[in-house]
């Protein structure tokens, strides 16, 4: 992860590869403001990037996220779509939302936005995928002035 995170141990940080590697967070962030998807606002702001190699999540809310978040995944893969239950009322047991009720989004073909706080998976994939996720970390002010 890049960015601001809830640490697991000790409050809000900068994670240590944004120290090490700041610019790579700048590329980034610039490659998003450049290829901006429909449904992204202008203003959008994020505090945190993930970048998962060959990482298929299960079904899964994210528990420390606020506002949108956008997701693109490149690679030479088949499948590994999100799953995306955009009317998930962020209640129902994950074990109770059917696949035939998520949004299947072609997150190589196109950048989305979705919640991350409502439920969310990866489709099975072959070959290799990198997805990144753009997203801002709940209570991101307490990371301080000094990071």
């Amino acid at each position: 992860t890049l960015g601001g995170i809830k640490r697991r141990v000790s409050g809000y940080g900068i994670t240590p590869p944004t120290v090490r590697y700041p610019a790579v967070a700048k590329l980034l962030n610039q490659w998003l403001l450049d290829n901006r998807p429909p449904g992204l606002m202008s203003d959008f702001v994020c505090t945190s990037i993930n970048i998962n190699a060959n990482y298929g999540a299960k079904i899964h809310r994210d528990g420390n996220n606020v506002g949108p978040s956008a997701i693109r995944a490149v690679g030479d893969f088949k499948g590994g779509e999100l799953y995306y239950w955009a009317q998930d009322d962020k209640m129902t047991p994950l074990d109770q939302l059917h696949k035939s009720q998520a949004k299947k989004l072609n997150i190589k073909r196109r950048t989305e936005v979705f919640d991350g706080c409502r439920a969310h998976s990866v489709d099975p994939f072959e070959g290799e995928r990198v997805s990144v996720v753009f997203f801002s970390c709940r209570n991101f002010p307490k990371v301080g002035a000094k990071n």
